[in-house]
């Protein structure tokens, strides 16, 4: 076993045909990678399935019954599966509505052209615009002496 540990090098290990069926096996580390990553320091169980793998490969198994061994062998839950349509198009679609919330939200808050508060009551003493509020004297009158106690 240690020969064969030996015999290969990285190279074989991260060749393209170890990791085009790594790729679809899902790493058992809890990286939630396919055993295809190259992490850094270098992942153990990627690195004791891709040498499976490569062995494999050299005696002949086809790419198929490589997969079908691991199925075999830790059940249904080791292939990955690609996301679909849907999966691809999910983040695109909610940032399309997200910027469409934000847009909506910052229209409804805008204050509309030509209509600024002293527009509207420019307009509203002049008679042409909208109606102003009608402003209780006595109200106003208390307010005004509330307030002049405070200087």
């Amino acid at each position: 076993m240690v020969a064969a540990a030996l015999a290969q090098t990285a190279s074989d290990l991260d060749s393209p045909a170890v990791n085009r069926v790594a790729a679809k096996l899902k790493c058992s580390c809890g990286c939630n990678q396919n055993m295809a990553c190259v992490m850094p320091p270098g992942c153990p169980m990627c690195k004791t399935s891709k040498t499976k793998i490569f062995g494999m490969q050299k005696t002949g198994m086809s790419d198929d019954l490589i997969l079908a061994q691991y199925v075999a062998e830790n059940g249904k839950d080791i292939i990955v599966i690609p996301p679909g349509a849907a999966g691809f198009a999910g983040p695109y679609i909610a940032l399309g509505l997200g910027l469409i919330v934000v847009l909506w939200t910052i229209r409804r808050y805008m204050p509309k052209p030509g209509l600024t508060a002293a527009g509207a009551a420019a307009g509203a003493a002049a008679g042409t615009g909208g109606a102003a509020p009608d402003v209780d004297a006595e109200l106003m009158a208390r307010i005004e002496k509330d307030t002049a106690d405070l200087d």
